[in-house]
């Protein structure tokens, strides 16, 4: 079953593709370009698009979800280590918590590490995700004309049956 879905997800765009010569060939536009940058150096994307104060936000979430996971990691480390030595049979070898917790807090401690870092890696997961979407979405508006030309106005309407509503126009010149 899987060899047969790993086939499918390979041979798709084989199989359902167009031919070259109905396609005409595309120039990256600036929301691409963006979001690749940003994939592959998180915050280029926002510097390519001209939102240079967005770059140190993307740095700064990433760094601090990175350095969230680096701390829950080293500490689930440490009560790994401490859970091998006390368990290991061998009077001679303490561990770094004898005296302070039980063996069964040590477990516990450790599930509450392990889910940290679970939860740390989505985070820094979803921190890449975030600044990679942000750059893609702003590279559409890069071009975005914010000139005095454009104007909103909102009134009330009134229909057919003397019903009461309101009526928003948006006009651009």
């Amino acid at each position: 079953m899987r060899a047969i879905f790993i086939l499918l997800i390979l041979s798709g765009p084989i199989l359902w593709a167009q031919s070259d010569s109905a396609r005409a060939p595309r120039a990256w536009g600036q929301p691409e370009k963006a979001a690749v940058a940003s994939a592959l150096i998180p915050g280029v994307g926002q510097i390519l698009n001209k939102q240079i104060w967005k770059a140190p936000i993307a740095w700064g979430i990433m760094a601090g979800s990175g350095y969230y996971l680096y701390q829950n990691q080293r500490s689930y480390n440490r009560l790994t280590t401490a859970i091998d030595l006390r368990l290991d049979n061998d009077p001679l070898t303490v561990d770094e918590f004898d005296g302070q917790f039980s063996t069964n807090q040590l477990f516990s401690l450790q599930n509450n590490y392990r889910r940290r870092r679970d939860y740390a890696v989505l985070g820094v997961g979803a921190g890449y995700l975030f600044q990679v979407l942000d750059a893609y979405a702003a590279g559409h508006l890069v071009d975005f004309d914010v000139s005095p030309n454009l104007s909103a106005r909102f009134r009330p309407a009134f229909g057919p049956q003397t019903t009461f509503g309101a009526q928003l126009t948006l006009a651009w010149y």
